[in-house]
């Protein structure tokens, strides 16, 4: 059994009352966008997308809910960018940086939109939005004020979960400095629960990464002039938002981690169900742990551009969420993914002597389109494009007709095309030297 139907038959016992009610089921997950987006960040939301698919193919009602988190304090800038020009920004909210190219409002919405090209090319429904105007628009006040009411019992839980110990003047809130505009270099000092309203300090040495600017002030922390921390936000946006399926990292979901603070959060403060948990491994690039802000290892762009939507699904699919992703784009890994992929399709078209069920699952998975059915199309090796692209003197079509035994279809051709433009941006930039020829003058 795919691993993905496995989760789906445990969200359908789960939720059995709600889905018999024909309730919509929340899938969430979230990027903070503070540099560009990478590649391990593709795997929750290859999880996500996907436990999202085959609840629609059991006729289940869902929306996948995606956050693009714009609200955090810029605490890190890419090494692609010039820092002089970005270290006056640092603490002040993402949404209030501005962008280093034009095409996108603000500095997070560069990457933002990036993202979201890399996830319609992977095919993936998602209902997009901002988290800025979730706080402007008053969402969080409810919660904002009952973090405040709670603090004590949230610094008990930090204290119980993690060895974490808050002062007891700590409250679990951020505000937007009124005087610099920073929100990651202010502290909470007082929360008046009758007027409704927090004493604040912005402090210059908070923080290693941001000054402040020193000054004191008391201001609601209502509608978009605060917001709450992390570890405390985190249970705080499954209320706000009705979430009822969002999995995480291993490094979050580990003992005394942020996913065991935030069930004891949302159950005892905030009074609303754990949502179904989806623990996922990293996914490493040449055995490194992905690093987002500091512009280390390969985009999610740069990955999406090297390889069609069925193979970067595959590579997604193929190990079980527990287990991690290894990927090495200058290695062998995306000939032998393409051969994978080419060997699932003679499983799912019964071209294979014994057809096995849970590889021709996979092979329907890869699909971009999945739920529906994928045709049946002539794959040219991915090696045999890797060295045709760099030999102008052969004819492409010509070969594959040879290999194939007959003229090849319109959907033959597009797949070849596409094979040997993905083949072509390999050799360009990451094939081994063994995959590289070079004609004798």
């Amino acid at each position: 059994m795919a691993w993905t139907d496995r989760i789906v038959g445990e969200i359908e016992q789960r939720f059995a009352e709600k889905i018999a009610a024909k309730k919509l089921l929340v899938i969430r997950d979230e990027k903070t966008l503070s540099g560009r987006v990478h590649v391990g960040s593709l795997r929750g939301i290859a999880i996500h997308g996907l436990i999202a698919q085959v609840l629609n193919e059991r006729g289940i009602a869902n929306v996948f809910r995606f956050e693009l988190n714009d609200f955090d304090p810029m605490d890190e800038i890419p090494r692609t960018l010039e820092r002089t020009a970005y270290e006056k920004y640092m603490g002040q909210p993402l949404f209030t940086v501005p962008p280093h190219e034009p095409s996108a409002e603000t500095y997070p919405l560069v990457f933002g939109n990036e993202l979201q090209g890399v996830l319609k090319h992977l095919g993936f429904t998602i209902d997009w939005y901002r988290l800025q105007p979730e706080y402007m628009a008053g969402k969080f006040n409810g919660v904002i004020g009952d973090a405040l009411d709670h603090a004590k019992e949230i610094r008990a839980i930090y204290r119980e979960v993690s060895g974490s110990v808050k002062p007891d003047d700590w409250y679990p809130l951020q505000v937007i400095c009124e005087k610099c505009g920073k929100v990651g270099t202010t502290q909470v000092t007082a929360w008046n629960s009758t007027t409704k309203t927090v004493t604040y300090h912005c402090k210059e040495n908070l923080v290693k990464w941001a000054k402040g600017c020193g000054n004191s002030g008391t201001v609601s922390p209502f509608d978009g002039h605060a917001k709450l921390p992390w570890k405390v936000e985190w249970p705080a946006k499954w209320k706000v938002f009705g979430v009822d399926i969002e999995g995480a990292g291993k490094d979050h979901s580990a003992a005394g981690g942020s996913r065991e603070i935030g069930k004891r959060i949302v159950e005892e403060v905030f009074h609303y169900p754990n949502p179904f948990d989806i623990p996922y491994e990293f996914f490493n690039i040449g055995g490194k742990k992905m690093s987002a802000s500091k512009g280390l290892g390969a985009s999610a762009k740069e990955i999406s551009d090297l390889l069609p939507p069925t193979q970067l699904r595959l590579l997604m699919i193929r190990k079980q969420p527990n287990q991690p992703i290894d990927f090495d784009p200058e290695g062998t890994t995306i000939p032998t993914l393409f051969d994978e992929y080419d060997r699932l399709a003679d499983h799912y078209f019964k071209r294979h002597p014994k057809p096995e069920e849970d590889f021709a699952r996979t092979y329907a998975l890869c699909q971009k389109a999945f739920p529906e059915k994928p045709k049946d199309v002539w794959h040219m090796r991915f090696s045999l494009a890797a060295f045709l692209v760099q030999m102008p003197h052969l004819n492409a079509t010509e070969e594959a007709q040879n290999l194939k035994g007959s003229p090849l279809t319109e959907d033959d051709l597009a797949d070849m095309n596409e094979r040997l433009t993905y083949a072509r941006r390999w050799i360009e930039g990451y094939a081994p030297e063994k995959y590289q020829f070079r004609l004798a003058s």
